[in-house]
Formats: C-alpha cells, sequence, structure tokens
C-alpha cells in the first residue's frame, strides 16, 4: 500500500471503528418516559437488557420509546406463554387436573394479551387513541385473568417462576397503560 493510503486508510479505519463502537454503546433517555410510569426499574431494565433497545436513537421521542417498549413486552408475554407450555403444560412435573385447567386459561390470556398488544401498536401508529385505550384495557384484563386462576392454585403450583412471570408481565402492560396516557 502507498504512503497516502496508509496516511488515508489508518485514520479512516478508525473513525468508522468509533461510530460504530458509539452506535452500539447508544442509549436513548429512557428515564423521559420511565419516570412516569408505575414499574419504573422494570420499564428501565426491561428496555436496556431488551436487544430492541440497542437500536433507539438517543434523540427519540416518547412515542418511539413507547413502540419499543410495547415489542419488549410482547417478547416478554411470548416467552411467558413459551414457559407455560413447555415448562409446565408439558412439562415432566404432574399436575392435577385443576392446575393444568388453571394453567391453560392462563396460557390463552396471556396469548389474547399478546393480540391486543399487537392492536395497541397499531393503533398507535395510526394514531387512533381510542383504539389503543380499549385494546390496553383488554390486555391489562387478559393478565388480570391470568393472575386470578393461578391464584386460585397457588399453593398448589408446582414452581413458582411461572406466576413470578405472569406478575411481571403484568406490571410491564400497567407501565404500558401508563405510557399510552403519556402519549395520549
Amino acid at each position: 500500500m502507498s504512503p497516502i493510503m496508509n496516511n488515508v486508510a489508518l485514520p479512516l479505519s478508525f473513525f468508522i471503528c468509533l461510530s460504530f463502537f458509539s452506535f452500539l454503546n447508544a442509549s436513548p433517555d429512557v428515564s423521559k418516559i420511565c419516570d412516569k410510569v408505575k414499574h419504573k426499574d422494570l420499564c428501565i431494565s426491561s428496555f436496556k437488557e431488551s436487544y430492541l433497545g440497542r437500536y433507539v436513537p438517543d434523540n427519540a421521542d416518547v412515542k418511539a420509546l413507547a413502540s419499543v417498549i410495547i415489542k419488549i413486552t410482547v417478547n416478554s408475554a411470548s416467552d411467558v406463554s413459551r414457559n407455560l407450555k413447555t415448562t409446565v403444560l408439558e412439562g415432566p412435573v404432574p399436575l392435577t387436573p385443576e392446575v393444568r385447567a388453571k394453567y391453560g386459561i392462563c396460557d390463552s390470556e396471556v396469548v389474547s394479551a399478546m393480540k391486543e398488544l399487537d392492536k395497541v401498536r397499531t393503533a398507535m401508529e395510526f394514531g387512533n387513541h381510542k383504539k389503543e385505550k380499549l385494546n390496553m384495557e383488554a390486555a391489562l384484563t387478559n393478565t388480570e385473568n391470568c393472575v386470578k386462576e393461578l391464584k386460585q392454585v397457588e399453593a398448589q403450583l408446582p414452581d413458582k417462576k411461572q406466576f413470578d412471570e405472569v406478575i411481571v408481565l403484568k406490571e410491564l402492560l400497567e407501565n404500558i397503560d401508563d405510557i399510552i396516557k403519556i402519549v395520549g
């Protein structure tokens, strides 16, 4: 390589690397939205721990952050549903018919909540605030129903982990409900 190419290539490579690393470390000010929700610490940690949070620009507005937080919550709901199915309903631990039925109802409610969250995100993108609120209420009701079902058999649950996951999901949904009120 010629000396001129070395003089250009090295600084250019350095600049590209710096730009790439600053992009990877970029973290938007999620506190501007998470400070205003019921479960602030959960809001911040779920955003920062998710791969989705890494791709939001520093100058993202509240609506963009809300959309990402909804996607993170949908992913969490998907994980809860998968865990309910694979660990409990299809798992090795024998369940009483009553507990199996409660887990099945709970799983159906979580799946319904995910569908409602997708509708919330779509309504938000189109600025349909009335539909946002209606779908959000339905998603909250779904998770509350799941919690109620599991509480009825809490003493018989083989593992409290899934119950705790449902509680965290409910708290994430409560955060989204608060965010929708902020975005308004």
